[in-house]
């Protein structure tokens, strides 16, 4: 046999080598599975709540894929989604084992149904510092610009293949709740027959919901007494009325339930935002308002004008001015110096348009305190001014024109009056009431002007003027000067 040359057999075997290396790089590449395009393709409106996303229209969310090697038979992928925004990055944590078959060349579109598992809470985690707060808020996603896509790797050896990537962006800009502008927080508002309240608030959302209706929800409820956590549990509350709207804002009138006077009531509207297809538009807090409280109250002013005369040793006579909002007026006396003594009633009620009354059979040289009660539709008027008068003594004894000089009664209590004031009565030893106008002092001793009445002359008033006077803890004269200037009326 003939030797081969050293030449020749190397040339041999570097062909055979090169003939090999040839022969397995295309077996080699038609195995490769990359690059694989992955565009994902959105439309609005964007959903907020982050499990509504598995339930997505098909028109809504589609996947096109496409693997771009036309020399691959056949591969099985899986996808990953993500999803992210400045603060919060929601994804599958692996590859879902979804298997999805695609040869070279073709494409593949995915719709939102087909998707659906990969936005399955169980299939998500949640990372970023607004991570806390969308589990807070049950999986509310916030404001923001996201991008969403879906990775791409080839099921058997888990590589990624996706090298375009082509992401989804959108934006989420939620609305505004309403704001209640009137009333204001904890404003009283008062009663009036019949009932008319206008309550109003002002749309915030309207700015982003361009192509949205709204309609606003209106709800007051009575606040128990005693109940301080009306805010936080409204739902608990009981409720007096609910209205849809519209407008912003509301005529609340007597057609509607009726609102008590004395009362707490906690006032919230919501505003709900929908398209012509159903779809809702997001404002925050489920679009509810802060809940607001307003108290609900009657003006039942007390009496005007109260005048004491005709006092006589048993009797005197009271005339008043009544408010006009007064259904009934009560008259009650007791007598003066002591600060718990009972009220009693003078008579019964009287009717709105009586303003007089004459106290009976009352005790000789005493002091009384009198005031008028009035009764309205619904409450009482408080607060009520309190006068006092002397009765006469029973001799009549009467004070004289001119000036009058006390001088130092021994018998009366020294301890001094601290204040005097402006419709305080000063009795005399005689029995004589003196009505303060004008006063000034301290301490017992007082200056000022006032009237009072002679029973001698038919209960004629009489200005008199007194300058530093002694006046006792019991609104007695002890000691001073009164002088009678001129008569006022003669009654």
């Amino acid at each position: 046999m003939k030797k081969m040359n050293f030449r020749k057999a190397l040339r041999f075997c570097w062909g055979c080598m090169l003939i090999a290396a040839t022969g397995m790089a295309p077996q080699t590449e038609a195995q490769t599975v990359s690059p694989v395009l992955s565009q994902t393709t959105l439309l609005a409106p964007y959903s907020y709540k982050l499990q509504d996303w598995s339930r997505l229209p098909d028109e809504r969310l589609q996947l096109r894929l496409r693997l771009l090697d036309t020399r691959v038979e056949a591969s099985t992928l899986y996808l990953k989604m993500e999803m992210e925004a400045n603060g919060i990055k929601i994804e599958n944590p692996m590859p879902l084992a979804n298997g999805i078959p695609l040869a070279g060349g073709e494409e593949i579109t995915l719709n939102a149904s087909r998707l659906s598992m990969y936005f399955l809470p169980a299939n998500l985690s949640l990372s970023g510092t607004r991570a806390g707060e969308v589990r807070a808020s049950d999986g509310m996603l916030p404001d923001g610009i996201y991008t969403l896509k879906f990775k791409v790797y080839e099921a058997t050896t888990g590589n990624l293949v996706s090298v375009q990537e082509m992401p989804a962006m959108f934006t989420l800009v939620s609305g505004e709740p309403p704001l209640l502008t009137s009333p204001a927080e904890n404003e009283t508002l008062w009663f009036s027959d019949p009932c008319h309240i206008r309550f109003q608030w002002m749309a915030r959302h309207l700015q982003y919901a361009g192509g949205f209706s709204t309609e606003y929800d209106f709800e007051i409820a009575e606040i128990p007494e005693g109940v301080s956590a009306w805010k936080e549990y409204f739902n608990t509350l009981p409720l007096v009325y609910r209205q849809t709207t519209t407008q912003t804002f509301l005529d609340y009138d007597a057609s509607m339930p009726i609102l008590l006077p004395q009362k707490d009531y906690a006032l919230r509207v919501r505003a709900r935002c929908s398209n012509a297809s159903g779809e809702a538009f997001y404002i925050k807090n489920n679009g509810y308002s802060v809940v607001q409280k307003f108290s609900y109250k009657e003006l039942c002013n007390g009496i005007s004008g109260l005048r004491i005369d005709r006092i006589s040793a048993t009797s005197a006579h009271l005339t008043w001015n009544e408010p006009i909002e007064a259904r009934t007026c009560q008259v009650y006396y007791r007598k003066n110096g002591k600060p718990d003594a009972k009220w009693f009633k003078a008579g019964n009620e009287l009717q709105g348009g009586v303003r007089e009354l004459t106290l009976k059979d009352l005790d000789p040289s005493t002091g009384y305190e009198c005031k008028v009660s009035v009764k309205c539709a619904y409450t009482e008027s408080e607060n009520d001014v309190i006068f006092r008068f002397t009765t006469l003594s029973k001799d009549n004894a009467h004070l004289e024109c001119g000036n009058h000089n006390l001088q130092s009664d021994t018998s009366r209590s020294m301890e001094p009056l601290k204040e005097l004031s402006v419709f305080d009565q000063i009795r005399t030893a005689n029995g004589f009431v003196i009505d303060v106008e004008e006063v000034e002092g301290s301490d017992g001793r007082f200056s000022g002007k006032g009237n009072t009445h002679i029973p001698l002359l038919a209960n004629t008033g009489v200005k008199v003027t007194f300058k530093n006077i002694f006046v006792n803890k019991n609104y007695e004269l002890v000691s001073g000067t009164v002088k009678a200037e001129r008569t006022i009326t003669k009654l």
